[in-house]
């Protein structure tokens, strides 16, 4: 673990306009970065720079260059609710972009006293599209059947590999998350530029716009380019300079040791005093001792949330996560760490983007969740199985012989189906994993079994929909989760943050990048062909072999 580096921006001498250009979604975490013109911000820097702007006298205004963002639904929420505190402090905002999407516009839309784009521009307001992938047709071509089976009526993990299309079951659960997002877009529209709804719901059927379309619309104030936009937010700002206080040239300069620690890590600096910890779950989770390239791994979260639990000095934990889950082993392991915490010291959870299936496993053990409205959560139901190759390996030639002592010996065998005796063994340790499940929410949540059962059997939904359901408590960013850890730990606003897990040295991320991938088996390489189907956690695991069961997001889902 190592202690926030100080993120206070210098107090200005004159005037300043900040511009922020974000040319997509920031990352949940920073990385260090010696190429390519410094280190990419953190969404949490950026909030913290906004939240700056207001306290700062001499910050007049923000100049904010955005572009397309995906599916970051919850973190562009907290981005909005941000940009509301600048306004609310009589700093105006303006706001332009050359190209920019459904999540993009949602911001600023809603946050902008100027919203403008380039005369080359395209705004693609066009509604909000959920796409999944399903591959049973190809698995098929090949030679290949996946045997899974699962637990959670809404669930629909095996679908991608098992149907060609979206199930009467899914349609249901996804049609109300795409129609909460909807709502929450629209409403967005309406309220910043000052359009009814049928006229918006009009601009949404008739997108992409380019930027006269735009501009006639009234989806913009002005068609422009952004060294004109930023003069225009310039001088409605008063200001007598601009600034980007996020980019590496506009910090102060760093000195050599802080240099070499970036290129080669080193020991960071020891924490000390009264502290909140903030941790970061981000990822599928998988189970490990190591880390292994990326994701939420079990052996190095538990470790840490040991030690925080055992360190006096830390007064309160706040977990931000953004997983779709993963393995149900690893996120009861992490349960049952995060648990430990919350037996000795207020734990908050800030859901950003999502907080899928093991994800969600992994927050029920705090005592107060925050997530947006737009925030995906849920998915409370289990899959497991394997893909069989029987028809593949005997178009190459292959002719597997198995020798077996037990009724169920070739359960996991990838040249044969699961016999009636092994479906029934994997079903029963499967419906014990969601059994479990479902104890962790009732106890984390103190919410009855029949009351989890509204929102449980693999449904996800909406930020929205999961706060009525009781699956959280508040709506809210990372911030509201921060003040929030303070206040229970009886700590001022301002008591010392330390993040785990510590940023990355260069080297380090080198050696991830060119060394630490491990070959990939002929069956994978044909799943990475195909990323719509291959970056589910469900699928993943299967294709490398994995048979236990899974606490994950079923879909290769798309939320844009």
């Amino acid at each position: 673990m190592s202690s926030s580096r100080p993120s206070t921006p210098p107090v200005p001498k004159v005037s300043e306009l900040h511009e922020i250009v974000l040319d997509n979604a920031p990352p949940e975490e920073q990385a260090s970065d010696l190429l390519g013109g410094g280190a990419r911000r953190s969404h949490r820097e950026l909030i913290e720079q906004l939240e700056h702007v207001v306290k700062q006298p001499l910050i007049k205004g923000v100049f904010l260059r955005l572009s397309t963002i995906g599916g970051a639904w919850g973190r562009a929420a907290e981005l909005r609710a941000a940009l509301a505190h600048v306004r609310e402090a009589k700093k105006p905002v303006h706001c332009h972009f050359d190209m920019l999407d459904n999540a993009g516009y949602s911001v600023l839309a809603s946050s902008c006293d100027r919203l403008s784009m380039g005369p080359a521009g395209l705004l693609m307001l066009t509604g909000i599209q959920a796409e999944t992938v399903y591959a049973k047709d190809l698995l098929e071509l090949v030679g290949l059947r996946a045997e899974l089976l699962q637990v959670g009526r809404f669930k629909g993990a095996a679908d991608a590999l098992t149907r060609s299309s979206m199930p009467d079951d899914v349609r249901e659960v996804m049609n109300a998350l795409v129609d909460d997002l909807q709502e929450n877009l629209t409403q967005a529209v309406v309220a910043g530029r000052k359009l009814d709804a049928p006229a918006v719901q009009r601009a949404v059927d008739s997108g992409p716009h380019a930027s006269d379309s735009a501009l006639a619309l009234k989806l913009v104030d002005a068609v422009t380019f952004d060294d004109e936009a930023r003069a225009k937010a310039k001088q409605a700002a008063g200001a007598e300079r601009v600034v980007q206080p996020l980019r590496a040239e506009d910090r102060e300069q760093v000195d050599v040791s802080e240099l070499l620690k970036l290129v080669f890590g080193g020991k960071p600096d020891k924490p000390s005093g009264k502290r909140v910890l903030l941790a970061y779950l981000t990822g599928t989770i998988s189970d490990d001792s190591r880390e292994q390239g990326g994701g939420a791994v079990s052996g190095p979260f538990v470790s840490a949330m040991r030690r925080a639990s055992d360190d006096a000095d830390v007064q309160a934990l706040v977990l931000r996560i953004n997983s779709p889950g993963g393995s149900a082993l690893a996120s009861d392991k992490m349960w049952h760490a995060v648990q430990r915490v919350a037996k000795r010291k207020p734990v908050i959870v800030s859901v950003g983007d999502m907080a899928a299936s093991g994800g969600y496993y992994v927050a029920s053990a705090g005592h107060e969740i925050f997530a947006q409205e737009e925030s995906l959560l849920g998915s409370i139901g289990v899959v497991g199985g394997k893909v069989v190759g029987e028809q593949l390996a005997a178009r190459l030639g292959v002719h597997p012989s198995a020798l077996r002592r037990g009724q169920n010996a070739g359960w996991a065998s990838p040249f044969s189906p699961f016999s009636d005796s092994e479906r029934a063994a994997v079903q029963r340790a499967m419906q014990r994993t969601y059994d479990t499940f479902i104890e962790r929410v009732r106890d984390g949540r103190k919410l009855e079994v029949a009351r989890i059962a509204e929102v449980a059997e693999g449904r996800i939904m909406s930020g929205k929909r999961a706060r009525a359901g009781g699956l959280v408590d508040s709506v809210g960013g990372l911030s509201d989760a921060l003040a929030r850890a303070r206040s229970k730990a009886n700590l001022p606003q301002d008591a010392k943050l330390e993040v785990w897990p510590k940023e990355r040295s260069v080297l380090e991320r080198a050696s991830r990048l060119f060394g630490g991938a491990e070959s990939q088996s002929p069956l994978q390489q044909l799943m990475a062909a195909l990323p719509a189907v291959a970056q589910t956690p469900v699928v993943q695991s299967l294709v490398g072999g994995d048979t236990a069961p899974l606490a994950a997001l079923p879909y290769a889902l798309r939320v844009e």
